[in-house]
Parts: structure tokens; sequence; C-alpha cells
């Protein structure tokens, strides 16, 4: 069992480092499951893999710039993997509406994940978008 365990973080170590940091398509395709449901979707955006890929290509990315992820635990059970972490980034594009301010954000978001054979099946997901646009807003 440790050893699924530490494939699946790994896999999702992985998922951060090369698609949310480094903005690498290839990699999402790789690490995503056709079937995957993305369970945090928002009205009107599809729960499966073109909407999660969306959220990276069409809102985060362009948004933001020097993405690094700083994951500080992950917790494996019953076959989800809940990883708690901190998204840093430079607010080069506009964001929920922001114009580009320059500044240096901290997004703190924790996300459960199923892995099934290596790739993402299921997510679920809490950030803090507001704690986000209090840090552009401010002076």
């Amino acid at each position: 069992m440790g050893d699924v365990m530490d494939t699946s973080k790994a896999v999702i170590q992985r998922f951060n480092r090369e698609v949310i940091e480094n903005g690498d398509m290839a990699a999402f395709a790789e690490l995503v499951a056709p079937d995957f449901v993305n369970h945090s979707a928002p009205p009107g955006v599809s729960p499966g893999p073109d909407g999660f890929a969306g959220f990276f290509t069409g809102m985060l990315h362009p948004a933001l710039s020097d993405i690094r992820v700083h994951i500080h635990e992950q917790i494996e059970e019953n076959g989800k993997v809940v990883t708690r972490k901190t998204i840093e980034a430079t607010h080069t594009g506009a964001f929920f509406g922001q114009p580009a301010s320059g500044k240096r954000i901290a997004i703190h978001a924790m996300d459960i994940v199923v892995v099934r054979d290596g790739k993402y099946a299921e997510h679920w997901s809490c950030a803090d978008l507001y704690g986000a646009l209090a840090q552009i807003r401010a002076a």
C-alpha cells in the first residue's frame, strides 16, 4: 500500500510542478484521465478534462507568471490524497477582473485528488481566491 500512496503523491507533485508551475499542457494530457471529474468546477464549466485544462490555459497562466507551488503536506487515506499548498506568483494579467498589478501574491489551497492508474481521476479543491484578490487590491 505504501508504494501506491507514494506513487499517487508523486503524480500530484509532478502535476503541480509541470502543469501549474510550468504550464506544460502535454504533461496535463499525460496526467489527467479521459474520464476525469472535477467536483469543484464552477457552474457553467465542464467538470471534465477540457474544463479543468481551461482553468490553466484561460485564467491561471494568462494572469500569473513566475508561478511556484509550495507543497506543505500530503495525506493519503481511502484512495484520496489531500494536498495543502501555497501557490506564489506575480500578478501580470487580468485576474477576476483585476488588471495586472505586478504584485507578488500567495494563494493558499487544499486539494483532494483520486489518482487511478497514475492519472488524476477525481478532484476537489478549495482555494483562497478572495485572499488573493485582497492582496492585489491592497495599497
